[in-house]
């Protein structure tokens, strides 16, 4: 079908620091395609260090991946399917996941769009006439076939929905990845939002213990208020522990609170930026008492429908939304690129505001 709005505006990226407001016309949609206008959308550590280490590719590039919004348009030709099955139409209110298939591979076909070879990452391609729209900092999106989207219920708030396609996401797979953590201790690398969030979800499944380790005090007393049972600095002593789940600590911290793992646990690493340096592991140890230590991998789409389903059916029981800032105009995402990942975890963008 034929787009039904004429122009977008975005946050262009063309290098350096700079990031531009444009505007740009929508395209007409390829079958399976689904055009939505972005309600609000936050601003993650990912567009914060991309821009900050010019660590995304062919430029320009509309930046950001995070965000909710309004279906407006399906392309006709091809039927358009959320994460739970459920066809997409025009007033559904939708977040999506970061990564998106090619939609057409093996891996695409048989719902494994996390395998595939092609897989893109919104907020992080060249505009190009192919994809024109790739960045939720835009008053629109298109998401191509393959990308993942899930329907957001009513009463759950924007600024609670929009982080659910990235932070929560990751946080729901390494959860995943870390298997039943009924009785079992965990521990918590970083009180980021994806901390928090593997924070609340662990405490949700049944956790014996929690412990946040994180370096500073405002994170910890928020931690705190999530529910954890402890809150710690990187220098203290780590209680014994059956979980780790690394949401970007760090590899120092990594190394140390490893020491802390009981003989058959596992360690997911969750959140490490390219950046950190590698950590000394002791191989013999793993091997003696049966340690896992396994990494992350691309989030299933799957990762995202249990991501809206559990702040769904939790956010009224912890301050979500006291973690995302009053939301600005697009003109604003220079400023909140510079202060995000700061005291509030997210700056939030209402690009048609």
């Amino acid at each position: 079908m034929t787009a039904p709005v004429a122009t977008a505006r975005i946050a262009l990226w063309e290098g350096g620091t700079g990031v531009g407001v444009s505007s740009v016309p929508v395209p007409r949609l390829k079958p399976g395609e689904v055009l939505v206008e972005v309600r609000l959308a936050t601003v993650c550590g990912c567009v914060r260090d991309a821009v900050r280490e010019r660590r995304l590719g062919s430029l320009p590039s509309v930046l950001g991946h995070e965000g909710v919004g309004t279906v407006v348009g399906v392309g006709r030709g091809a039927e358009a399917l959320g994460t739970d099955g459920v066809s997409l139409a025009p007033g559904m209110r939708v977040v999506w996941g970061r990564d998106v298939g090619c939609g057409t591979c093996g891996a695409c076909t048989a719902g494994q769009g996390a395998a595939c070879p092609d897989s893109r990452e919104l907020g992080h391609q060249p505009m190009t006439d192919a994809w024109v729209l790739s960045g939720s900092l835009a008053s629109h999106l298109v998401l191509p076939r393959g990308a993942g989207v899930a329907v957001v219920p009513a009463g759950v708030p924007d600024a609670v929905a929009s982080p659910s396609g990235c932070a929560l996401t990751v946080a729901a797979a390494a959860i995943d990845r870390a298997g039943p953590l009924a009785g079992r201790r965990v521990v918590v690398l970083g009180a980021g939002l994806i901390g928090l969030a593997a924070l609340a979800m662990a405490i949700e499944a049944g956790a014996a213990s929690t412990t946040v380790v994180e370096p500073r005090g405002k994170r910890r007393r928020r931690a705190l208020r999530f529910g954890a049972d402890a809150a710690l600095d990187c220098d203290a002593r780590v209680p014994a522990c059956d979980v780790i789940i690394d949401a970007a600590g760090g590899a120092d911290t990594f190394a140390r609170v490893l020491d802390s793992l009981a003989a058959g646990g596992t360690a997911v690493v969750a959140g490490t930026r390219s950046q950190v340096p590698d950590a000394t592991v002791d191989l013999e140890r793993l091997s003696r008492d049966g340690i896992s230590l396994l990494g992350l991998g691309r989030p299933h789409g799957r990762h995202l429908a249990q991501a809206v389903a559990f702040i769904a059916s939790t956010h009224a029981l912890r301050p979500w939304a006291d973690i995302v800032s009053a939301p600005r105009g697009l003109d604003g995402v220079v400023e909140a690129i510079a202060h995000s990942g700061g005291t509030i975890a997210r700056v939030a963008i209402a690009p048609r505001g």
